[in-house]
């Protein structure tokens, strides 16, 4: 019998509130930023496939990156992103959203993207609005609305993506998720022992 896709074994509404729960308020995407994406949603729809065709290209020239895609699969990968835009901009942002969202980091896992090209596409994500946007009346509140948006999905991603390793773990070799942190901190501490006083 085949193991259970990992993505049955996690609480996607759980790992999203506690990503966003970690987070200082001020950081994250709110209500007021939601507003303002879709106050301006017919704007940020027109610029979609700009968008997609940009944050591909930028993927598909970076040999690192290129490697994670299999031979003729773009055109399907750029409908999913398509639709991601398309459902980032329009909301609603509720907690269904935001667990939608923890659903990715797993999928990362499953693709074998690392969280390094997933922070930096986020990264691309702020600055084509900063320059698609310019001369908008609602343009700093829809730059930083997008900055907000890109931490939040980086927080949630990448504890998602974090979770799905422990799960892996307590699933392959019966390491509980508490006593793989427990062993990971006990490791780093070993490794990177805290100073009381400087770098000396």
């Amino acid at each position: 019998m085949s193991p259970e896709p990992t993505h049955q074994a996690l609480d996607f509404d759980a790992v999203a509130k506690k990503a966003l729960a970690d987070m200082p308020p001020e950081t994250r995407f709110g209500p007021k930023d939601a507003e303002v994406l879709e106050r301006n949603a017919e704007v940020l729809l027109s610029v979609r496939e700009a968008f997609v065709k940009g944050f591909y290209d930028m993927l598909f020239a970076h040999p690192e990156t290129r490697a994670v895609f299999e031979e003729g699969e773009r055109a399907e990968r750029e409908k999913t992103l398509s639709a991601f835009y398309e459902r980032v901009v329009k909301g609603p942002h509720d907690d269904e959203f935001f667990a939608w969202l923890a659903f990715v980091g797993p999928v990362h896992v499953v693709r074998g993207v690392t969280n390094p090209m997933m922070l930096a596409m986020l990264g691309y994500m702020v600055e084509f609005v900063r320059e698609k946007t310019q001369g908008l009346a609602d343009h700093e509140a829809l730059v930083a609305a997008f900055t907000r948006l890109a931490a939040t999905l980086g927080a949630i991603i990448t504890y998602g993506y974090e979770m799905a390793w422990k799960k892996a773990l307590e699933h392959v070799v019966g390491i509980p998720p508490a006593l793989a942190e427990r062993a990971a901190h006990e490791e780093a501490t070993r490794l990177f022992p805290l100073r009381s006083h400087g770098r000396g």
